[in-house]
């Protein structure tokens, strides 16, 4: 037993969190992120904690680096090889538009210039029968170039051929083929990476895994030498986007799956925290400097989603945790759009040069800049006073920016907030609401270092009374890495109808699957705990585009068994749609298997005081209702189990907790901090557009 260590690289910081088995110590450390060197963060979180290294037993990282290339635009040039005919899907797209009357918009562009997208004459039918043999000097002639290259440009192999999820030999065939000739040309194979029916879903996810394989390895290798310079050793975990990790090793086969490793992490602390407080039914409100992560946890798990989408009309097909992002953090950039119109974000000042208070080049008005002016953040304070902030720059970038919309700083100011918060509640109403959820039963668990700055804000824009705060919310994505279980996602697609299924043939699918899936987690779990099963089928009415999953009963998959399944999904889309179709066929598409581990033992996490914390004091603070104001500032260490009643604000290393007048704020065992909406009646409810229109 030694210490377990948890890294979040953000795109404005880096955070640890750190436990020691043998003596319950927590360590925490926080660091601006280098968006051009991401392990040199890491290496200065591990030096801040002050730990040694050669006492670590394990770490799992969050990493926002695959987002971020794609996001960017950043990641390796991709070959993407297919079915001859075929070539054009990943630039034909879906039918639908994300704009049903703006002639302007135009679908994303791939991640494969058309160009690169090259048809192979291979053919493998519906059945798995091969109809045309592949020619592997075809597809090495296709390839000729990169073997050839300078390797100035990073590069990558995407293959998806129709029906290789039934019948995977012809991507086998042509990898072999090209590491014949380029044995170092990374290669993506869509029936590894997402083994679904749906070509272009799968051909989607091989290109963005090529995509991403290229950094993700200079990332891996470059982490890996620094742990191991530090004596940490050179065995550690990524965190996968499905809440689970991985050894880095491993996940380097699948770069897709950790597409939003960086993002899983808050939704994993964020539910570990409501589960502490008593709050099964949360909103988990992760409030960075850049974005803004909404997720919702539902009996004290975070929801997951088999299909994640980068952009309007480009999904990638791997387990996640659901999530909705919007561009909406401490950085976020206030700006005066054409009409004259006070806008908020997406634009980001990030880590560097960060907001104009940093005083490191920053000249816009960003949140933070507000939030300073309107006299909630300490200057003296801010991350525990290892930054101090610059009120003066705040003032001359709001002072710009008032001066073209002619009102004074407070109340552009007053506005920047009241923007951004109406963009997060939006963002909640989005995985509530416009999901037949009521948000109002829920409550918000604030994280990230600005998420318990706005998070009563937020939920006055909804009708929420409650929220938690865990105790350090500002690493909660760090401990959500710490807290992840070993977890393994398998899916395959099937083509069979409920009248004429051999039932047989389908329990050894699954059986199969589960072997497999067993086998997963056995190599990245050395402990040897054993693991949680979880099974389920994906079925349709016959003719329907869109699937149900359904989870199978435990035991033996028989007739008995997959009748109930069947009665299941009746049941199913009654709830979902108002009505049912007995007797109707039942098309089965797709098996999923999750083997997870149990989730790691932890001792409890208390709020922890910084260097040189002050005792409290009166300060003055600007509200809505109110406007500035006497209000007590607290430190997080000082609030205790007695309900305390706003206006307050609750300092902390790693973030500051704003409770406007009408809150009461209280400390709850185990270490997380409850605030409440006193007398305040349950806002109506409104959709998106309404608010919107409102705001």
């Amino acid at each position: 037993m030694g210490i377990r260590v948890g890294i979040d690289t953000g795109g404005t910081f880096t955070d640890l969190v750190a436990v020691d088995d043998r003596t319950g110590r927590w360590y925490l450390a926080k660091v601006p992120s280098n968006p051009k060197q991401p392990v040199a963060a890491i290496s200065a979180a591990l030096r801040q904690a002050q730990f040694d290294p050669a006492d670590v037993d394990f770490i799992v990282v969050g990493t926002t680096i695959g987002i971020n290339a794609v996001l960017t635009r950043t990641g390796a040039r991709v070959v993407y090889l297919t079915t001859r005919g075929f070539e054009d899907i990943p630039r034909i797209q879906r039918i639908n538009r994300k704009h049903h009357y703006d002639f302007h918009w135009r679908k994303p562009a791939p991640l494969a210039a058309g160009a690169d997208c090259i048809g192979i004459d291979e053919r493998i039918d519906a059945y798995g029968d091969v109809l045309t043999a592949l020619d592997p000097a075809q597809v090495q002639a296709a390839v000729r170039e990169l073997a050839d290259g300078d390797g100035a440009e990073p590069v990558a192999v995407a293959i998806c051929f129709l029906f290789s999820y039934l019948e995977p030999r012809h991507e086998q065939a042509a990898r072999e083929a090209i590491h014949a000739v380029a044995p170092d040309l990374p290669v993506s194979l869509s029936h590894e990476v997402a083994p679904i029916w749906r070509e272009y879903e799968r051909g989607t996810a091989a290109i963005l895994d090529a995509y991403m394989k290229p950094a993700l390895a200079t990332y891996v290798a470059g982490v890996t030498e620094a742990f191991a310079d530090q004596g940490a050793g050179d065995r550690w975990s990524l965190l996968k986007s499905n809440g689970g990790h991985a050894l880095a090793e491993e996940a380097l086969r699948k770069p897709a799956h950790i597409l939003l490793s960086g993002i899983a992490g808050g939704a994993i602390g964020g539910a570990w925290f409501a589960r502490q407080a008593g709050a099964p039914q949360a909103i988990v409100v992760d409030m960075g400097g850049t974005s803004c992560d909404v997720c919702l946890v539902v009996d004290g798990e975070p929801l997951f989603s088999s299909e994640y989408e980068i952009e309007f009309g480009l999904p990638v097909s791997v387990p996640t945790i659901h999530t909705h992002t919007i561009g909406a953090g401490g950085g976020s950039i206030g700006w005066v759009d054409p009409g004259g119109f006070l806008q908020v974000g997406p634009q980001s000042a990030g880590a560097d040069p960060g907001p104009a208070c940093y005083d490191a080049g920053g000249s816009e008005p960003t949140i933070t800049d507000a939030n300073l002016l309107l006299g909630r953040l300490d200057p003296a304070f801010f991350l525990g006073g290892r930054l101090a902030l610059k009120p003066e720059r705040s003032g001359d970038a709001m002072r710009t920016l008032a001066d073209r919309l002619g009102h004074d700083e407070v109340e552009v100011a007053s506005s920047m907030i009241r923007i951004a918060n109406e963009s997060m509640a939006n963002a909640i109403r989005i995985v509530t609401v416009e999901q037949g959820i009521d948000p109002r039963d829920f409550a918000i668990v604030a994280m990230g270092g600005a998420g318990p700055t706005h998070a009563c804000g937020i939920a006055e824009s909804i009708g929420i009374d409650r929220v938690i705060v865990p105790p350090h919310p500002g690493v909660t994505s760090a401990f959500g890495a710490l807290a992840a279980p070993v977890r393994v996602d398998e899916v395959r697609s099937i083509a069979l109808t409920s009248g004429s299924l051999d039932v047989a043939a389908l329990a050894a699918q699954v059986d199969e699957l589960e072997r497999s899936a067993r086998a997963a987690f056995a190599a990245q779990s050395p402990g040897g705990e054993a693991p949680r099963v979880e099974r389920a089928i994906a079925m349709r009415y016959q003719g329907q585009n869109y699937e149900q999953e359904v989870a199978l009963p435990d035991g033996a998959l028989d007739a008995a068994a997959l009748e109930r399944t069947f009665e299941r999904y009746h049941e199913l889309h009654q709830e979902f749609y108002g009505y049912r179709f007995d007797g109707a066929p039942i098309e089965l598409v797709r098996i999923a298997v999750t083997v997870a581990g149990p989730d790691p033992d932890l001792p409890p996490l208390h709020a922890q005081a910084a260097e040189g914390e002050r005792a409290g004091r009166v300060a003055d603070v600007y509200f809505d209702e109110g406007g500035f104001q006497p209000t007590d500032v607290i430190p997080r260490t000082e609030v205790g189990e007695e309900a305390r009643s706003g206006p307050a604000i609750v300092e902390s290393i790693d973030t500051t907790v704003v409770v406007p007048p009408g809150w009461t704020l209280r400390a709850l065992p185990g270490g997380v901090m409850e605030l409440r909406r006193g007398e305040a009646a349950r806002a109506p409810l409104a959709t998106t557009a309404t608010a919107a229109a409102g705001a």
